[in-house]
């Protein structure tokens, strides 16, 4: 199965070409790896606050999104999508959340709203409580200084586990993140996603990057199943993706830039 471990739908992006875009991906990658023309695509949402796109495909079970039947599943936090022409996704809900020390964080498995602003290790905590995997994504300058220590002094606590993710925003020409070597080392999981920005031309990103295990989810209880194989993986699963170039990754941060400015 394929598994990209960061997704956003934002306003400006159309769903039904998310999940077209998405199924093409996981079928390039599939492509490439011999015997893998049965597989599934998995889409981990990691939903900013206020953006609800998990909660509006909850209430369209039965109905469809464009090409797109949804299903439930025997989870609250899970849903089956089929395309008119047999195409299926599995999408699992999923949080990001802001911490005090300005650091993201992955609440997987979460579709309960957790405010922004709390101290990290408060929100990893609260994570844990909801019944979620956390985890903790790279991102441009995050994780060096005061903040770097911060995720380092995590990384090395066993009394709470939580994983990183690598994504699709860091460009092919920066070397692997000195935390990111680290957590493999100490035996972290190193996840991986795609990140779509709010941008329409970044609306087909999802399934571009992301990583990769064996088997196929439980038909009722993806989300059940796929935290129980993250929380017992013996090895950092392989991760997939094609990096961002020297001119886009310019025009993304000056983009975000002046995004965050308006």
């Amino acid at each position: 199965m394929f598994v990209d471990g960061h997704v956003h739908i934002y306003d400006c992006h159309a769903t039904e070409r998310v999940f077209d875009g998405a199924w093409r991906h996981f079928q390039t990658v599939a492509a490439s790896y011999r015997g893998a023309s049965h597989f599934q695509g998995v889409l981990l949402f990691t939903e900013s606050a206020g953006d609800r796109v998990f909660a509006a495909l909850a209430q369209t079970q039965g109905k469809a999104v464009g090409r797109w039947q949804v299903a439930a599943t025997e989870e609250t936090n899970s849903l089956r999508l089929q395309r008119d022409d047999g195409a299926q996704l599995i999408v699992l809900a999923g949080r990001q959340l802001v911490s005090e020390e300005r650091l993201e964080v992955s609440a997987y498995f979460v579709s309960e709203a957790i405010a922004d602003g709390a101290p990290l290790t408060t929100l990893l905590a609260q994570i844990g409580q909801l019944g979620g995997v956390a985890a903790l994504p790279w991102g441009v300058g995050k994780w060096f200084g005061q903040r770097g220590k911060k995720v380092e002094g995590i990384l090395g606590s066993t009394e709470m586990p939580v994983m990183v993710s690598d994504n699709g925003g860091r460009p092919w020409f920066w070397p692997t993140p000195r935390l990111l070597r680290a957590a493999r080392q100490r035996g972290v999981p190193v996840l991986a996603g795609s990140d779509p920005l709010p941008k329409v031309s970044e609306q087909q990103q999802a399934g571009s990057m992301g990583f990769v295990l064996r088997g196929a989810l439980h038909a009722g209880l993806p989300a059940q199943d796929l935290k129980q194989r993250l929380l017992h993986l013996k090895a950092p699963p392989l991760c997939y993706g094609k990096r961002e170039g020297l001119w886009g990754f310019v025009c993304n941060q000056v983009y975000m830039r002046f995004r965050c400015v308006g």
